[in-house]
């Protein structure tokens, strides 16, 4: 199975330079435009099918509550609950949406909700879209099943890098992408956090998993959520499938697509109900998951839709950085890719200064997917560590993979995905935005603010083990000012790595100035 790597702008362009000249020369189309499209709103709330919710979330009205999901396996069964409950609505915000088993089980229950009566609505980024023309035009063609496309590329090759170069006459515009991922259903519940729908980010890759985090979400905070999904369906830059230009591909029609999606998601046959992959009766699940959740006071961070120029979306940053300088006792963090701006290390060393705990978690060279966000990750290591952080980086065969993958599901090696921060075991930040230039400056995110101890207690806890030796390696500098690694195997004098291609690249990266682009 393909594993697909979370390329930034410049990682597209750096891989094709032979031929970035002759296509950027003959890119010469007028720029794409925002457009008027008809307007779309959440639905009313619906009242049916999600009593076993709300008989088990007192004063839902004036509290949000909330479900951790750190297990891949756990986290895609409540997708699946979310989908076969909803009865008048699903609203799907996504930066990847993959046509492998998971993407292909998640697209068939919503084809299955539309079948229902239920209005879908899913909107992706066009990232990674390349070669899914005829899927989304069938998914499309369903008559309660619309799907937009958002900030799409105008020229539309069949190849992803490819269709990148063939764009960098409009490189302002198609560098912002939204990273957002949210998922809702009924205006009840909805899921706010890291992870693409793909294999891999739900532990059913043999290639590679991810540790990633989300968490289901109910309550009060949900109008916000929804809101902020329909201010990027009705911004103008979401575009109707049936309105972008598509490269040729054999066109498919709606019941060819079931055939497919199913064939697709039969890996997890076994995982789901043998003989069973459709949607099911969810509750007693719910009754169970709801007498467990956790309350908190929730506030959602979101950038603008329509970036430009002078409308950059950093929004969501600025909160962040914020709230951070005003820790007092504990910082936790971990994020996939670490790239922190001279504020950042201001921000961290002030805290240290004042005998604040300042932990973080990021990928090593040998887990990391991304090597150009690891070169520039790498300049800073040095500058976090003379600040106080307690650094560690993830080790690709971390035993505490058992957690999150799903069984028989072992990847050759994980990686991590999880943006996740949480201040004095209290205050949570947990959604899309990882500490690194693309997220910060160039991309849209959205995430949550949560303050609540008893979350802040039980996700500190849910990670704890993955900063212990046999999970991760401990970064130090010895009596020579030198990086040391450590973990429950010794001490290593340079860094991990999983072969020499990645230290070659990661020297290659290393010498370019890209990192205003990662």
């Amino acid at each position: 199975m393909k594993y697909r790597y979370n390329y930034s702008g410049l990682d597209r362009l750096l891989k094709l330079a032979p031929i970035a000249l002759v296509f950027f020369l003959s890119a010469c189309a007028t720029p794409l435009q925002q457009q008027d499209q008809i307007k779309s709103f959440a639905s009313p709330v619906a009242l049916a099918g999600w009593s076993a919710l709300d008989n088990n979330l007192p004063d839902a009205v004036n509290r949000s509550w909330f479900d951790p999901q750190a297990s891949g396996p756990y986290a895609l069964s409540w997708r699946l609950a979310m989908i076969d409950t909803a009865q008048v609505s699903i609203d799907a915000q996504y930066f990847l949406w993959e046509e492998d088993a998971v993407g292909s089980l998640l697209l068939d229950r919503l084809i299955q909700a539309a079948d229902r009566g239920v209005r879908v609505r899913l909107l992706v980024d066009d990232s990674f879209l390349p070669g899914e023309d005829n899927m989304m035009l069938a998914a499309d063609a369903h008559p309660n099943l619309e799907m937009r496309i958002f900030n799409p590329f105008q020229k539309r090759s069949g190849h992803m890098l490819v269709r990148f170069v063939e764009n960098l006459n409009d490189y302002a515009r198609i560098n912002h992408r939204m990273h957002n991922k949210l998922l809702i259903a009924d205006g009840k519940v909805a899921v706010v956090g890291g992870r693409n729908i793909a294999d891999e980010y739900f532990g059913f890759n043999k290639a590679m998993n991810f540790r990633d985090f989300d968490l289901m979400v109910a309550g009060k905070i949900i109008p916000d959520i929804s809101a902020s999904y329909d201010s990027y369906w009705n911004s103008g830059w979401a575009f109707p499938v049936s309105q972008i230009d598509r490269f040729s591909y054999p066109t498919i029609e709606l019941d060819e697509l079931r055939t497919e999606l199913r064939a697709n998601a039969s890996v997890l046959e076994n995982w789901l109900r043998p003989g069973n992959m459709d949607a099911r009766n969810w509750s007693s699940e719910w009754s169970e998951v709801a007498a467990g959740m956790i309350p908190g006071d929730a506030v959602l961070l979101q950038d603008d839709p329509n970036v430009s120029s002078s409308n950059l979306p950093i929004q969501a940053a600025e909160q962040i950085v914020q709230r951070l300088r005003q820790a007092q006792t504990d910082v936790f963090s971990l994020s996939a890719y670490l790239i922190p701006s001279a504020e950042m290390i201001n921000v961290v060393d002030e805290l240290t200064s004042r005998g604040v705990r300042v932990r973080a978690l990021t990928n090593s060279l040998a887990s990391n997917n991304h090597v150009a966000a690891h070169s520039a990750y790498r300049k800073h290591r040095r500058e976090m560590l003379e600040a106080g952080v307690d650094l560690h980086e993830l080790r690709p065969d971390a035993q505490m993979r058992s957690q999150f993958e799903a069984q028989g599901f072992t990847a050759e090696h994980i990686g991590l995905h999880a943006k996740l921060l949480v201040l004095d075991k209290q205050l949570l930040f947990v959604g899309t935005i990882n500490a690194d230039p693309r997220s910060m400056r160039l991309n849209t995110e959205v995430s949550l603010i949560i303050d609540s101890p008893v979350l802040g207690e039980v996700v500190t806890e849910l990670f704890s083990s993955d900063f212990e030796g046999e999970n991760s390696w401990q970064l130090s500098l010895d009596e020579n000012s030198k990086i040391n690694w450590r973990s429950s195997e010794g001490l290593l004098k340079h860094q991990p790595a999983k072969n020499i291609w990645d230290r070659v690249g990661d020297f290659f990266y290393g010498v370019l100035p890209i990192e205003e682009q990662l």
